[in-house]
């Protein structure tokens, strides 16, 4: 039994040529996989805008022990090739019952509760998302938009 630790590295961009190239998130996908390596991980990975198998990619969720999503805030949201790859990715993994056998619940045992049925638990998961926006946005609850609600991790 390998007791290499595993994490799943995932970057949800998508370029928009001229406009939006990506470079930041590449660059903080690349900073990560370099730790990782650095600390005896092994390392995999999906880049979602270059194509990927929904099988493939459940059995990279089941085999990880941590996922990190590298994701820009769009509209204050993940890009849409995002809920595209969740939707196919997770749906394979709901059919083949590799994700979930259940929502949790049975009728025996009615203190379980819903949502706690599922084959993922005991990862660690982490979304480090880019936002075009200045740090005063962040930071100033004086801000129109932001109010200061949104803090960056640095």
């Amino acid at each position: 039994m390998s007791t290499t630790k595993k994490v799943l590295l995932i970057n949800t961009h998508l370029t928009y040529p001229n406009w939006s190239e990506g470079k930041l998130n590449d660059s903080f996908h690349q900073k990560a996989k370099e730790f990782f390596e650095a600390n005896n991980f092994e390392i995999l990975e999906t880049k979602v805008e270059d194509g990927y198998d929904a099988n493939e990619e459940v059995e990279k969720h089941l085999q990880a022990d941590s996922i990190i999503l590298q994701t820009p805030i769009n509209w204050f949201g993940a890009p849409w090739i995002y809920k595209k790859y969740a939707d196919e990715v997770f749906n394979s993994g709901l059919m083949s019952k590799k994700f979930l056998s259940d929502d949790g619940r049975t009728r025996e045992d009615p203190a379980r509760q819903y949502g706690t049925g599922g084959h993922l638990q005991g990862k660690k998961f982490m979304v480090c998302a880019t936002w075009n926006a200045p740090k005063a946005s962040f930071d100033d609850p004086n801000q129109v938009l932001l109010r200061g609600e949104v803090r960056p991790m640095l």
